[in-house]
């Protein structure tokens, strides 16, 4: 199955490539019939004074922008880019990264030499570069279809005596990232600009990198992404379909980190007070005032925190972002918080007597230290325990009076207990939370 569908990729490239001169004649046809014009012109260069304009009319008379500029059909045509961005831009909604750059480009054309002495020393001359054969590379992952990326664009070449060409085209590429949000706001993206030729083999134009391939000298950065790293290399596959020939492609890859400062504190910091808040609100009380009034509004904070992520977060497809989780998971934790404290402020005035089982047990958690300095560390609670622990050494009737009381203060005790447990259970899934969701490179 592997194999049936790199025949059919392979197939598809190489016919895409062949006919392409079919398919943007309006671009070709004109530097056909250019080239065909020209040998109908005047070669004859007596009586013309200036050097350039000899040189000119001595190369270009018979000249076409359509052959591959070698003499040897069999030969290939080596190709040497350089990319050297001067500034980028990332749109996150679409996964588009857009870099502008400037491309040197550098070939030989064995049509277009010269001997300098013939021409009072000319060894070099500026041409356009539609009046010379160009290698037509092309943006095979583009972003923008709707805008060509393919050739070179009209720009000034350096023409030497060597047939050695110069240009430095600007460019703007657009391209399609594989993007993942995951970790938004300490997000780290990979974008990749892969080029070829679009008609031809590697057997007709070798393309490599110049040098390291890619230059940051000049690079103006960005206010929202930092360009951590950059890589370049070749690819050269081959098909099933024509096993002698290749199709290299030349790759950039552009790593980029997001500037979170901004990000952290409108969505980070909020996310760690709400946290606090949560865990205050266990931390109160369950009779106070205000212990409701903060889980209400803690709450409805988490809610409008969330409502503004829906706007913000990129799509991250099936995955989403882990902030939005830890708002998701916080936001239940809260709506807990404000549950619990409702049944408990309800169980604290429960007028029935307490179940056996609840009395044997506050008094178990009662009897021994850890309950009584952390699970049961409230005044009103062992100003109780003291008394009766007084008045049932008095007399029997005594004892009897303070377990009767025992059993009032059960639903009390309980409802300690369960603020504490609830407390501690929440802390632990926060710490969870944080272990899971937050990326360790965050603080870097």
């Amino acid at each position: 199955m592997a194999i049936s569908q790199r025949d059919s990729v392979g197939s598809t490239l190489f016919t895409r490539r062949r006919i392409h001169t079919h398919h943007s004649g309006i671009n070709i046809t004109p530097r056909i019939t250019l080239g065909f014009c020209r040998a109908s012109l005047d070669c004859n260069t007596a009586g013309l004074k200036s050097p350039t304009l000899r040189l000119k009319r001595h190369l270009f008379c018979e000249y076409d922008v359509s052959v591959r500029p070698v003499t040897e059909n069999n030969k290939a045509v080596n190709v040497s880019v350089m990319i050297a961005p001067k500034f980028m831009g990332f749109v996150e909604r679409s996964s588009t990264f857009i870099i502008h750059t400037w491309v040197f480009i550098n070939w030989k054309d064995e049509h277009l030499t010269w001997k300098p002495e013939d021409f009072d020393g000319v060894n070099q001359i500026k041409v356009k570069s539609d009046e010379i054969w160009v290698p037509d590379f092309s943006v095979y992952n583009s972003g923008d279809l709707e805008r060509s990326q393919t050739g070179v664009p009209n720009t000034m070449c350096l023409l030497f005596s060597t047939g050695t060409i110069s240009c430095v085209p600007t460019m703007r590429y657009t391209t399609q990232c594989d993007t993942d949000y995951t970790y938004w706001p300490y997000d780290k993206q990979k974008c990749s600009i892969r080029m070829g030729s679009w008609t031809h083999t590697g057997e007709e134009i070798s393309l490599n990198f110049r040098k390291k391939g890619i230059s940051m000298k000049g690079f103006t950065g960005h206010k929202q992404w930092l360009v951590t790293n950059y890589t370049s290399k070749k690819y050269s596959p081959t098909f099933n379909c024509c096993p002698n020939d290749t199709f290299p492609t030349l790759i950039a890859n552009f790593y980029l980190q997001r500037h979170s400062p901004m990000m952290h504190a409108v969505y980070i910091t909020p996310a760690v007070v709400l946290m606090v808040i949560t865990l205050t609100v266990l931390w109160l009380d369950s009779r106070s005032i205000e212990r409701i009034s903060l889980a209400s509004i803690n709450f409805v904070c988490h809610i409008l925190c969330l409502y503004d992520l829906h706007w913000m977060l990129p799509s991250n497809g099936i995955s989403p972002p882990n902030i939005l989780l830890f708002y998701r998971d916080s936001m239940v934790l809260a709506t807990f918080a404000m549950i619990v404290t409702a049944l408990l402020r309800k169980l604290q005035v429960a007028n029935s007597s307490a179940p056996g089982w609840i009395v044997s047990t506050v008094t178990f958690m009662a009897s021994n230290r850890a309950g009584r300095f952390l699970l049961l560390d409230n005044a009103d609670v062992k100003a109780e325990l003291s008394n009766a622990e007084r008045d049932s050494e008095d007399t029997v009737e005594s004892a009897n009076v303070a377990v009767t009381k025992k059993h009032d203060d059960s639903w009390r005790k309980l409802a300690i207990i369960v603020e504490w447990i609830a407390f501690f259970a929440t802390t632990f899934t926060y710490f969870l939370l944080l272990i899971l969701l937050v990326p360790k490179y965050a603080n870097s």
